[in-house]
C-alpha cells in the first residue's frame, strides 16, 4: 500500500462557515484564518486546528470555540507544521475545510518547506 500524501486528498466541495472563521480570527487578532478542522467537542466547546496567516508567516494553532460564545487560543501556536499532520487527521477522518483552494495550495507548500528544513 502506498503512503497517502496532503495530495491525494480529495476536495469534497465543503465550504468554510463564515461564523467559524471569524471565531477563530478573533482568537488572533492581525491574522487571516486560512483553514480549519474541527479536532475535538467537548459538550460546552468545540477544539479546532486551524492554519492562519499574517504576510509570509504561517502558524498551525489550536482554538476552543465555546457554545456560549467565547473563544480561547489553545495551547499549540507552531510555525515547523508539515505534511504528515494533515495526514494524521485525514486517516483518521477528520477532514480540513480551507477558504479557498488557493489557501489550501499555498498552505501544503508551505507544509513542504518545513519538511525540507
Amino acid at each position: 500500500m502506498s503512503q497517502l500524501t496532503v495530495f491525494d486528498f480529495i476536495d469534497d466541495g465543503q465550504i468554510a462557515d463564515p461564523d467559524i472563521l471569524n471565531r477563530i480570527q478573533s482568537a488572533f487578532p492581525g491574522w487571516e484564518v486560512l483553514g480549519y478542522m474541527k479536532d475535538w467537542e467537548w459538550g460546552k466547546s468545540d477544539d479546532y486546528a486551524a492554519i492562519i496567516r499574517r504576510g509570509d508567516e504561517y502558524m498551525w494553532v489550536r482554538v476552543e470555540l465555546y457554545k456560549d460564545g467565547r473563544v480561547r487560543a489553545g495551547y499549540t501556536q507552531r510555525k515547523d507544521f508539515g505534511p504528515h499532520w494533515f495526514e494524521k487527521y485525514e486517516q483518521q477522518k477528520r477532514h480540513w475545510v480551507w477558504r479557498s483552494l488557493d489557501d489550501r495550495n499555498r498552505v501544503f507548500e508551505i507544509a513542504r518547506q518545513n519538511q525540507s528544513r
